[in-house]
């Protein structure tokens, strides 16, 4: 079974409709790269400092929100048990222990060497999203303490939002033209 070509109402002139849809598409198009211009300005980098508490099952914050450039200052603690800290894509992994103002730093990359430290510092190099999970077995659930860093900026919400007002805009002039032809 095979669809029907989309045809304009009987008695419509089909080149009305292909002229309402240039006018949208070239609206759409032409908002959609406003957006995504004007989602190209990011902020300068700054310093985040940020602190997560681990605890069976889970790590509050459980998402983490930087732009690129920034310098992350993470410290922790944890509310139970031992727990881990490993960030995918920053070759680090943080051992967290309770009641301890220090944690256990090291970079897998680096094998042996470990740090006592009481934050743990990088800089946000890379936009995307990057996984935290527990490296400590903390109990049954251990494989599910999961979390995310995002690096941004997120240029999608712009252009997105720009491409929405362009659809919107171009369906009502398009609206518009339709009916100021069929006047005619």
């Amino acid at each position: 079974m095979s669809a029907a070509p989309l045809q304009p109402p009987a008695g419509e002139d089909p080149e009305r409709h292909g002229y309402a849809a240039l006018v949208s598409l070239g609206c759409l198009l032409v908002f959609g790269g406003v957006g995504f211009a004007a989602g190209g300005a990011s902020q300068p980098p700054r310093t985040r400092s940020i602190h997560v508490v681990a605890h069976q099952y889970g790590y509050e914050p459980q998402v983490i929100h930087v732009n690129r450039g920034d310098t992350v200052r993470l410290t922790f603690s944890s509310s139970d048990v031992t727990h881990g800290f490993y960030l995918e894509g920053y070759d680090l992994d943080v051992t967290i222990h309770p009641l301890l103002p220090t944690v256990d730093l090291r970079h897998p990359s680096q094998p042996g060497k470990v740090e006592q430290v009481k934050e743990v510092t990088f800089t946000a190099s890379r936009e995307g999203k990057f996984r935290f999970r527990c490296s400590h077995t903390c109990g049954f659930l251990h494989p599910f303490m999961l979390g995310e860093l995002i690096v941004g900026p997120n240029r999608l919400l712009p252009a997105s939002m720009g491409m929405l007002l362009g659809l919107v805009l171009g369906g009502l002039l398009g609206l518009a033209i339709q009916g100021r032809r069929s006047k005619a």
